[in-house]
């Protein structure tokens, strides 16, 4: 296998003058303690992504992480969309950004969207799966998903805490906080298949990550959700994609094995992970994973980069 092109589609950045959100009088989580700098230095991910052999990553930014409980998230994701799009334009040959969208936000968060993916060239979308008792199906998200839509860019379904979940599973440590917030990312992909959110917009293109396959892998056995599967009958197949985050052998065979290799995408969730896919390790796990040739080159760049050019297609024609 030669060299590889990677794209990393699940990277987390914060844009100069942000920071992670504390709880007043509470001590930082030890984790983002230790990733709160890295976080937001772009030389540190550009440096990280020289040493593993990743030409471009997608970074996102989840509302959660920055925004105060009582913040006017439409002006939070208006000035976090224009910084993105400053970061960019400091290496375009090496960033491309999702927008930072409140997804229950209505008309006015689809106008905010809209704004990002036309007027910034912002490549699509970053929604949180849910938010108290909704899922991403809610009719105040439609709106949102439309202009994604519409305008031919994929929405990034990123996991969230639920609770009471996140509580019960506390005991757990960090495998609790995975399996909770996975369940979470879960429900939100099926919620779009059960609620018939991807026939009302059968453009959408939706990614979720890694965490979230252990809880949709169960509809498989029970004959439930077929179309979101590698067998699905032509033309009847929906949008869905998984990352691989990360990137090991026998995940990545089960992975592909559920939505084919043409709906995987490379994913490192840096630098939350702590980890890249490298150029040895990834081409590694591919071949271990029993993957040809064409299918290790959609998994590690083909797949993204054809979900992030649609943006630039369909805002020509809309300028136009």
């Amino acid at each position: 296998m030669g060299k590889l092109d990677i794209v990393d589609f699940h990277t987390h950045f914060l844009p100069q003058g942000w920071e992670v959100y504390r709880v007043p009088g509470r001590p930082l989580d030890p984790l983002w303690a230790r990733i709160g700098t890295k976080i937001s230095d772009l030389d540190a991910l550009i440096a990280d992504s020289d040493a593993a052999g990743i030409s471009r990553r997608v970074i996102g930014v989840a509302l959660s992480m920055v925004a105060v409980p009582d913040a006017d998230l439409g002006d939070v994701s208006r000035r976090l969309n224009d910084d993105l799009a400053a970061t960019v334009a400091r290496r375009p040959d090496r960033l491309f950004a999702l927008a930072t969208v409140d997804a229950y936000g209505g008309e006015a968060a689809a106008a905010e969207a809209r704004r990002a993916i036309i007027g910034l060239n912002l490549s699509g979308l970053f929604l949180d799966s849910a938010k108290g008792d909704r899922l991403i199906d809610a009719p105040e998200a439609r709106p949102v998903l439309k202009v994604a839509a519409e305008l031919g860019v994929p929405v990034f379904l990123h996991p969230i805490n639920p609770e009471p979940l996140s509580t019960q599973l506390s005991g757990l440590g960090r495998l609790g906080t995975r399996l909770s917030r996975g369940t979470i990312n879960a429900a939100a992909a099926i919620s779009l298949v059960t609620s018939g959110v991807f026939e009302e917009l059968p453009e959408l293109r939706v990614v979720i990550t890694a965490l979230g396959v252990s809880a949709l892998a169960l509809t498989g056995p029970f004959g439930e959700l077929p179309s979101i599967f590698v067998d699905a009958p032509a033309g009847k197949r929906r949008h869905l994609y998984i990352d691989i985050m990360p990137s090991e052998a026998r995940f990545i065979r089960f992975v592909t094995s559920l939505v084919g290799a043409d709906h995987v995408l490379t994913g490192s969730d840096w630098p939350i992970l702590g980890h890249d896919p490298t150029q040895d390790g990834l081409a590694a796990a591919f071949e271990a994973a029993g993957l040809s040739e064409h299918e290790a080159e959609l998994i590690a760049s083909q797949n993204a980069r054809e979900l992030l050019k649609g943006h630039r297609r369909d805002r020509d024609r809309l300028i136009a």
